[in-house]
């Protein structure tokens, strides 16, 4: 491969330091004690003081289904939820319910948190490993 003298892919001084942090802002979490495991994951969903929010894309969710009952909030609309009148920020004020999230395996899911937590919404954890260790610990799904 060194003979064909071809180019470091584009980004790719950006990509990889971001790929070495991968799973890393996870650990940070949960030393902070805003993470959940799968298992006990399981136990809250039927809690009446805890309200799960997905956030994968429809995409995924259709793809890969999702945790009965969770309130689906992509993401990318999380600044808008988690601040003043955003759907998430009016919910953890209004009910106390402690704010569960997910995605996929667990990333944007641990950020979230991170910036739940720093918008105010201090009840704000989230599933460790996402739906992929919801689905290890035989966690049912709708589709």
């Amino acid at each position: 491969m060194n003979n064909l003298k071809l180019p470091n892919p584009k980004m790719m001084d950006i990509a990889v330091p971001a790929n070495m942090h991968v799973g890393l802002h996870q650990d940070e979490i949960a030393r902070k004690g805003w993470a959940v495991k799968a298992a006990e994951a399981l136990t809250l969903r039927s809690r009446p003081d805890v309200v799960i929010v997905d956030l994968r894309e429809k995409r995924e969710r259709e793809k890969h289904g999702s945790i009965s009952g969770a309130l689906h909030a992509p993401y990318t609309d999380l600044q808008a939820n988690i601040g003043p009148g955003g759907m998430l920020h009016e919910l953890a004020a209004t009910t106390s319910k402690r704010v569960l999230f997910y995605c996929a395996f667990g990333e944007r899911s641990a950020m979230a948190v991170q910036a739940a937590q720093d918008a105010g919404l201090k009840t704000a954890c989230h599933i460790e490993g996402g739906i992929d260790a919801w689905k290890k610990v035989g966690g049912p799904l709708v589709h």
